[in-house]
């Protein structure tokens, strides 16, 4: 969820320089801190019918669904778990309930909130959760309401042959999902009964559950999201990202 306020601001940067004629639906902001917010805002709300599907002739990949290609763990992380291959709809549904943006300290602040995701793709896991032996790997799907992100976006400028561009450098976030149903195939070489048991067990107690690989989904992603952004912004300067008014 958080990481979509970084990867949309860098397509919207993306999409205000590089198109060789600006579409009426987005409008230019300018480098004014009386009116950044409102006119990234906007700007991003008119963005989201084509979000889904991707800008093609941009190369810029659709958010619904979004694709990861692969989840792990943290390297300091004692819970070895790992997905492949996962699938993400329901992100074009969003909401932004508050965005800042501070031309001083080049730091963007949003608020969001997904009403419904619905994730699917392939898992690996030995490890002792909740009290829980959980070994085994096969498939997984995670039904999620009301996700809400809290995101904190940190942005550098950096100069280059006299020219100055812009750069994402951190993500810090605080997610909070109001519920969430999941059920994972293949535990414990495929026993049916051992399975049924576990998934029963993950979902009477998924709000631990999700305190357990949090920090795991958040670093994946972070890091997806960061390395995507930046490919997106990388060599064009700052005063046509954001002109001067």
């Amino acid at each position: 969820m958080y990481w979509f306020a970084v990867y949309v601001f860098a397509v919207y940067c993306f999409t205000s320089v590089h198109l060789k004629q600006i579409p009426s639906y987005i409008p230019i902001c300018k480098r004014d801190q009386s009116t950044i917010d409102d006119c990234v805002r906007h700007s991003i709300e008119a963005l989201r019918p084509r979000l889904a599907a991707g800008l093609p002739e941009l190369e810029v990949p659709g958010i619904d669904p979004f694709y990861i290609p692969e989840l792990k763990a943290p390297g300091n992380n004692p819970v070895n778990v790992a997905g492949k291959d996962l699938r993400v709809t329901g992100v074009g549904n969003f909401t932004i309930k508050s965005l800042s943006v501070d031309l001083d300290t080049l730091t963007i602040k949003v608020r969001l909130r997904v009403p419904k995701l619905h994730i699917d793709g392939a898992y690996k896991i030995d490890a002792q959760i909740l009290g829980l032996p959980l070994r085994g790997e096969g498939n997984l799907k995670i039904e999620a309401v009301k996700c809400d992100a809290d995101v904190v976006i940190f942005t550098e400028i950096y100069e280059q042959n006299g020219v100055e561009y812009l750069r994402f450098t951190k993500l810090d976030d605080n997610i909070n999902i109001k519920d969430y149903s999941i059920r994972v195939d293949g535990l414990f070489n495929g026993d049916q009964a051992l399975g049924d048991a576990t998934n029963a067990a993950l979902n009477q107690n998924r709000g631990d559950f999700i305190k357990v690989l949090k920090p795991t989904i958040e670093k994946t992603v972070s890091d997806l999201l960061l390395e995507i952004s930046n490919k997106v912004v990388d060599g064009i300067a700052y005063d046509e990202v954001l002109p001067k008014p």
